[in-house]
């Protein structure tokens, strides 16, 4: 059941059942989706890997191979992967393909010799059309006596031939004729090769025009009746080898998932992770199967190493994205997706505040998610980052309201709470204020964690524990009154709430001995030196994340400061904001302002969100609950 700060009950459960019924449970457990498969913790006595299962996980493999090659030889679609009803007969279906496959090559090394003599022919055709623009006949070089001829071509046209260089240069376009006497041939050659000259000459023998043209045909007429061969092929074998696609697609999974088991001489152990709650299910399909004949035991306790599903309400679980990019919350600590789901809707609202452009990238965040409802996946990425910009665009309509801000105008309604540009210390007090809780919220959770995990210490004494959380708030309790009316902190507060808080943390390495048995500090000297260090290090860094927060305020300042532009414009075409002129420039600058703003603000949100306060107590060390699941298509085999 949904929740707020809720993870799945993941248990342990390990499965022993007998050998032939291997296909079917993996069969019935895929369909169903809910058992993370993991290895066996302890192999069972005289288990062990089946060879014969890896050796069917070979046949496979090449059979898959085999249909992807003759799918591809064909330009067909591969067809998607379901589940075999059966196990598949691989030594006839691999007999089948070996046989289509063989068929396939060869009449591709036919096409290809084919093709091959063509793209000759075609040269040989070029090199005769050349010489022909020439006016020179192929004849006279082959029957040349006095004179040295060449012809081919040449890499560098931009040449012009020597006036006296003892020989003569014919060119037509890359193509090269020339002729010269015994005596001069070395120095024609040598102009030539630095030109990048090849040799052609061998185009030209016995070569006709007319030949040669015959001959492209007679290759076109034997590619076209290879070409009707391959139609005949895919009309008689295609559907079968893209049912077969489907079926050892879906098997190669099932496979996969016999992987971790291990195996007796007459048994299958399986070991997996599932949700308590799917405990009869599990139950219903052994006895489906199996009857009795089979083991199941699942863990009667939680364990820490269990993988992790998170289980939040239905608003909240756009935000799990978030929270996902920097890992998988573990079994040890708690959910942060309504802290972060709270936090970065609050954070990007005040900055991007604006009733009318918030309804728009609402609006644009439901176009989003249903598109992703049409194709099948809603949680799918694309569908989180449309919820996210649902909720966030309703937050900004809301800010937009209290700043008075209505698509880029503070004149439509008025401000409920102030609006920006007259309030800015006032803007920034209370960002910094908001930024200063969620410290403290991250610097709680991280208290909460640490005793999850019965670390006192951590809790208590370090430095996220108790004593820096009652330090930091005060300390910035004190600094708002003394902001506010210019009272300063009194004699037993800096003593109760500075000073002891303090005392706590630097005797840590003595207390935590005494107080939760921990391992003192090897070196006294060395401890005090890190203590200092680690205070300064507090100091800086929570006063530079509590400032930091004041970019949500400049931030929200910049966004009223593009609307404040983009008016003025507007103003300069027509003061009166009539004209066409005039509101073209007022929705091309709201058009900017919801792209360009959104996503700074968006990209601001989240490093505040993973920085300033995911950095208190975040781990993200765990692993996902991922369940071995198949699709629910049945494919069979050829048939």
């Amino acid at each position: 059941m949904a929740g707020v700060f809720v993870k799945s009950d993941i248990r342990r459960v390990t499965i022993a059942l007998e050998k032939i019924h291997y296909h079917g449970v993996c069969l019935e457990l895929g369909k169903a989706g809910f058992i993370h498969l993991c290895r066996p913790r302890d192999s069972a006595p005289g288990a062990m890997k089946d060879t014969g299962l890896r050796d069917e996980e070979t046949k496979s493999r090449e059979i898959l191979s085999g249909i992807e090659y003759a799918l591809n030889a064909l330009h067909m679609e591969p067809g998607e992967a379901g589940i075999p009803w059966s196990t598949p007969d691989t030594g006839r279906d691999a007999a089948f393909v070996r046989a289509t496959r063989l068929t396939l090559e060869r009449v591709q090394s036919l096409r290809s010799r084919i093709r091959e003599e063509s793209a000759i022919l075609a040269g040989r055709r070029a090199s005769l059309e050349a010489l022909n623009r020439m006016g020179i006949d192929p004849v006279t070089i082959q029957k040349a006596r006095l004179a040295h001829m060449v012809f081919g071509t040449v890499g560098n046209t931009d040449w012009n031939p020597p006036a006296r260089g003892g020989f003569v240069l014919a060119r037509a376009g890359g193509y090269v004729f020339g002729a010269s006497l015994a005596p001069d041939l070395p120095r024609m050659t040598r102009f030539l090769s630095g030109h990048g000259f090849i040799d052609r000459s061998g185009d030209l023998a016995g070569a006709t025009r007319e030949g040669l043209m015959h001959r492209e045909e007679t290759l076109k007429h034997r590619l076209g009746i290879l070409d009707t061969y391959l139609e005949g092929i895919q009309v008689r074998t295609g559907q079968t080898l893209k049912t077969l696609h489907g079926v050892y697609s879906g098997y190669g999974e099932i496979l996969g998932a016999l992987r971790m088991a291990l195996f007796s001489a007459k048994a299958m152990f399986l070991s997996g992770w599932m949700d308590i709650q799917d405990k009869p299910r599990l139950l219903t399909i052994l006895k489906g199967i199996c009857s009795d004949r089979f083991v199941a035991v699942v863990s009667e306790r939680r364990d820490p190493d269990a993988p992790v599903r998170l289980m939040n309400l239905r608003i909240l679980r756009p935000f799990e994205l978030l929270v996902k990019t920097m890992g998988m919350p573990a079994n040890s600590e708690i959910d942060p997706t309504p802290l972060a789901a709270v936090t970065f809707v609050l954070m990007f609202g005040l900055m991007f505040g604006d009733l009318g452009q918030g309804l728009v990238l609402a609006l644009a965040g439901f176009m989003l998610k249903r598109g992703a409802q049409k194709e099948g996946q809603p949680q799918e990425t694309r569908g989180q980052l449309g919820g996210m910009l649902i909720i966030c665009g309703i937050s900004a309509g809301v800010c937009g309201m209290l700043y008075g801000s209505v698509f880029s105008s503070e004149h439509i309604v008025p401000a409920l709470w102030f609006h920006p540009m007259k309030h800015i210390m006032g803007l920034f007090a209370v960002t910094v204020l908001m930024g200063a809780l969620f410290i403290a919220a991250g610097l709680g959770v991280n208290i909460i964690n640490s005793l999850l995990n019965t670390d006192y210490s951590g809790a208590f004494l370090e430095k996220r524990g108790v004593a820096v959380l009652v330090l930091y708030a005060s300390a910035v309790l004190m600094a708002a009154r003394y902001a506010k009316n210019g009272q300063g902190p009194a004699p037993w507060e800096t003593g109760v709430f500075i000073i002891l808080p303090l005392v706590v943390f630097s005797l840590r390495g003595l207390l935590g001995p005494v107080l939760f048995h921990i391992p003192p500090p090897r070196s006294m000297a060395e401890y005090a030196v890190e203590t200092v260090v680690d205070m300064l290090e507090i100091g800086i860094t929570m006063l530079a994340n509590t400032i930091s927060f004041i970019r949500v305020g400049a931030f929200a300042l910049s966004h009223a400061g593009l609307s404040i532009v983009t008016f003025t414009l507007a103003g300069m075409a027509d003061p009166a904001l009539k004209s066409l002129s005039a509101v073209t420039i007022i929705i091309i600058g709201n058009i900017f302002i919801i792209g360009f703003e959104g996503l700074i603000c968006g990209i601001q949100s989240m490093r505040l969100e993973y920085y300033e306060f995911f950095s208190k107590f975040f781990r993200g060390d765990g692993v996902a609950f991922t369940p071995f699941t198949l699709k629910a298509q049945i494919v069979g085999g050829a048939g």
